[in-house]
């Protein structure tokens, strides 16, 4: 391997092909454990080398990962989406090249190992959760699935771990790496779905979701008429009405005496705005019952690029006769800190309408539903999701699927959620962790953007 190596023509070969298996690692293939041998063969590429090599390798293996995992993108951005590959590859790049500087200062063994983790943890949550084009798909962690390091570090604890196991194997470190991997293979397979929950019993709640794309509300209500007497709580997807409901007199009064002829609990996406002032909407998701109007939650990461509202800024629980429900919309979801925001102020289970347009593409809503399985995990919450056209779930507090409504169909889904109180690790304290690592490892990008200091000898007199 080192032979073949000495080539840099043979060095961006490896990038590349580690960058294509970091995207079959993602849905529709979804081969999650090939993120390893995807990471491991981005840093033997890496090995020895520095400065412009370094980020090259870093782009070709970044450009290759976001180029074929997201090429939907091309279905709503056009040529513009070749931009924002580009812009997403940059991370690795930068990751790239403090991993250069970092072996020219002379890094190696464990300390080399664990500054890679800190350096791949970093910018990852950085792009994912703070720059401003935040993207929190294909993170390493993302691609085991539900696991149960989840509730305690997170998925940018597990994607660190990943890293962490993988510089082992490219430093052929084959003991300890073969320790670290048993731990991940112990997570992902010891984590089993929760028994199947049983109608009427204590804190278990009848949902029923509607799957439907480009109609009208009338549609939504011929699609609730026609769920099973015994539901309880019925969920439309976001943007299900796109005008502000509660200025439409007739509509709001019909939608009343739906909640009391079939005694249910309704949460729909809709618009509201201030008077006279339409263009200063706002995306929500509001709840109501034969009362009428229970809470709403203005969403708080509205998408990039689109005109989707004015974003909100509280992540707060709702409270039903069924218990205190979180409804954080679509793309919140996404993000860590809304679903656990919900979840620590009171939320017992968690209702997602979501819009995923039948345009984007089968691969885009199944790439898009793999993120509420990990905030299902990472907080111990049963998650009920009506998306447009797919994919509509049903999620146990382990992250595993009880209900599945695929991409790209539409219809009915029905299923039972249960009102869960206790708070894992991860809610309580366990996302600080990827900020303590942004701390460590912008602290070492510091130290080694210096150059380091020359020491005079006699000789140099």
């Amino acid at each position: 391997m080192e032979k073949i190596l000495h080539s840099f023509s043979a060095r961006c070969g490896l990038a590349i092909a580690s960058g294509l298996c970091l995207a079959i690692a993602f849905p529709p293939v979804s081969w999650g454990w090939l993120v390893l041998p995807a990471m491991a063969g981005l840093l033997v590429s890496l090995n020895g080398q520095h400065g412009s090599q370094a980020r090259a390798l870093g782009l070709l293996h970044g450009y290759t990962a976001f180029a074929v995992s997201l090429s939907w993108l091309w279905n709503i951005f056009g040529g513009m989406s070749v931009a924002l590959w580009a812009i997403l590859a940059i991370f690795p790049t930068v990751f790239a090249h403090f991993q250069g500087r970092a072996f020219l200062r002379g890094l190696r063994g464990w300390k080399f190992a664990a500054f890679t983790a800190i350096n791949w943890g970093a910018w990852e949550f950085i792009r994912a959760e703070i720059f401003p084009l935040k993207l929190p798909w294909m993170t390493t962690g993302l691609a085991l699935g539900p696991n149960l390091l989840l509730p305690w570090i997170g998925v940018y604890g597990v994607g660190a771990i990943v890293v962490f196991a993988a510089v082992l194997l490219a430093a052929r470190m084959w003991k300890i790496a073969g320790s670290v991997i048993a731990v991940l293979l112990a997570a992902v397979f010891l984590s089993q779905p929760l028994p199947d929950l049983k109608p009427g019993d204590e804190g278990v709640v009848s949902m029923g979701g509607v799957q439907l794309e480009n109609v009208n509300i009338d549609s939504y209500l011929k699609a609730t008429a026609a769920m099973p007497a015994d539901v309880e709580y019925v969920v439309w997807p976001e943007n299900a009405v796109i005008f502000d409901i509660m200025k439409n007199d007739r509509d709001w009064r019909i939608l009343r005496e739906v909640c009391a002829e079939r005694d249910i609990t309704l949460t729909f996406g809709t618009r509201s705005a201030p008077e006279g002032k339409d263009e200063e909407w706002r995306n929500i998701a509001l709840t109501m019952d034969r009362t009428g109007h229970l809470g709403e939650h203005n969403k708080v990461h509205t998408v990039h690029l689109f005109d989707d509202g004015i974003p909100g800024t509280t992540a707060l629980p709702i409270q039903t006769r069924h218990g205190k429900v979180g409804t954080p919309i679509c793309f919140d979801a996404d993000y860590e800190n809304i679903v656990r925001g919900m979840v620590s102020t009171g939320a017992e289970f968690i209702i997602i309408p979501t819009m995923d347009a039948e345009s984007w593409s089968a691969r885009q809503h199944d790439q898009h539903a793999e993120l509420a399985r990990i905030r299902a995990a990472e907080n111990a919450r049963w998650i009920f999701v009506s998306a447009t056209s797919g994919v509509s779930q049903v999620i146990d507090p382990r992250g595993h699927l009880h209900g599945r409504l695929g991409a790209l169909k539409q219809g009915n889904l029905l299923g039972l959620v249960k009102r869960e109180t206790s708070l894992t690790p991860y809610t309580r304290l366990g996302w600080v962790l990827p900020w303590g690592m942004l701390g460590l490892a912008a602290s070492a990008w510091i130290f080694l953007l210096f150059p380091r200091r020359r020491i005079s000898t006699p000789s140099d007199s």
